[in-house]
């Protein structure tokens, strides 16, 4: 086998580990960005809880259920396009080598 070979099944092997479903459940697991992110996230509600009435860490906590949700729904969308673009890319570049040809 290749050396060429053993790398792909390597790197495919290490991704389906990273985005196995209990990885998945952690996102602290598979990027260093989200750990740190959600530690961040923990000590400042932490603080604020702290810090403000029971009232206003609701609207805060609302206001962040509307943030999270925008975000997951631009998410969506620019992966949606992205994948089409994809599919697109992949039906023209088939199209193009049988008619140049």
């Amino acid at each position: 086998m290749s050396d060429g070979m053993r790398i792909f099944e390597t790197v495919t092997r290490e991704l389906r580990a990273m985005h196995n479903e209990g990885n998945l459940r952690d996102l602290g697991q598979v990027s260093g960005d989200c750990y740190w992110a959600e530690r961040g996230s923990e000590q400042l509600l932490k603080e604020l809880a702290a810090t403000l009435s029971k009232e206003d860490l609701k609207k805060l906590n609302k206001w962040q259920d509307y943030f999270t949700h925008h975000e997951a729904t631009v998410s969506e969308i620019f992966y949606n396009q992205g994948f089409a673009d994809g599919i697109s890319l992949i039906m023209q570049s088939s199209m193009w080598e049988s008619v140049r040809r």
